[in-house]
């Protein structure tokens, strides 16, 4: 048997806790939570770079893994380079995987996403692996979907049309508190009057970089909020009903612009 040094250690026998994406975290579907556009892709793994995140790289489909960090982003050659980790024995397995599954954070959002083409090369005189830049992600937001606070700086406006028993159409708008993919909580603007359970259909949401949300609010809940100079404001907690997944995501890739320039502000 070879003898081991400091720094080749063998993974412990005490099995650690599995940090890769079960089945039922996703119910059965982890196409829902998948990123395939390529801009989008490298725009994650940018903010996790930027942000120095931990990653923990599984080797193939095994138990054993390594903690890893983005290095470099090369996209004219479709690669990254990743750190390598303090045990040589792992970085030794590391270059005969065939793939290397990765798990990460950014802020509350778990990412996973698959890397191969495993080499060690030299990135400014330091040993580094070089993988592909992934085809897809995995992006699950913990417990139905993490829920965004709106930059103060930069308001997000919800317009929903009000048809009274007689007359026209009168549309309130209402800035919006804070938003996920399941819904969002709105400020009541004078004159607009919500019950629990009310919808409003072909509510609107205009999002900053393009793109228009419209779906049907249910409201959920409906509470006052004292401001700090103590005026007295009323605040609502609305679910979408029935939204289209493509819709869905709309306002998914707005949360994630907007979490992954908080993050690199930092």
């Amino acid at each position: 048997m070879e003898a081991k040094t400091d720094g080749e250690k063998e993974p412990q026998d005490q099995k650690p806790v599995d940090l890769r994406i079960a089945s039922d975290e996703v119910d059965g579907n982890y196409s829902k939570f998948e990123v395939q556009a390529a801009e989008e892709v490298v725009f994650i793994l940018r903010g996790l770079m930027k942000n120095g995140a931990r990653i923990t790289a599984y080797l193939d489909d095994s138990d054993d893994f390594i903690l890893t960090s983005l290095l470099k982003i090369d996209e004219e050659s479709g690669s990254l380079m990743l750190a390598l980790d303090s045990s040589k024995f792992l970085n030794r397995k590391t270059q005969l995987a065939g793939k290397l599954v990765c798990i990460t954070n950014q802020g509350k959002i778990k990412i996973q996403f698959v890397a191969g083409g495993i080499s060690l090369v030299k990135l400014d005189d330091v040993n580094a692996f070089r993988v592909g830049i992934p085809e897809a992600l995995i992006r699950l937001q913990r417990r139905d979907y993490f829920r965004l606070t709106v930059p103060k700086g930069k308001p997000l406006v919800c317009v929903i049309p009000v048809k009274p028993e007689t007359g026209k159409t009168v549309e309130f708008s209402a800035n919006i508190v804070n938003i996920s993919g399941r819904g969002l909580t709105i400020i009541l603007p004078e004159g607009l009057e919500f019950a629990v359970n009310q919808e409003f259909p072909n509510c609107r949401i205009d999002l900053p970089d393009g793109g228009t949300v419209v779906a049907i609010l249910q409201v959920r809940s409906v509470y006052d909020v004292t401001l700090a100079g103590g005026r007295i404001i009323q605040r609502a907690g609305c679910q979408f009903v029935k939204m289209p997944n493509p819709v869905q995501h709309l306002i998914l890739k707005y949360i994630l612009k907007v979490e992954s320039e908080r993050l690199g502000a930092k």
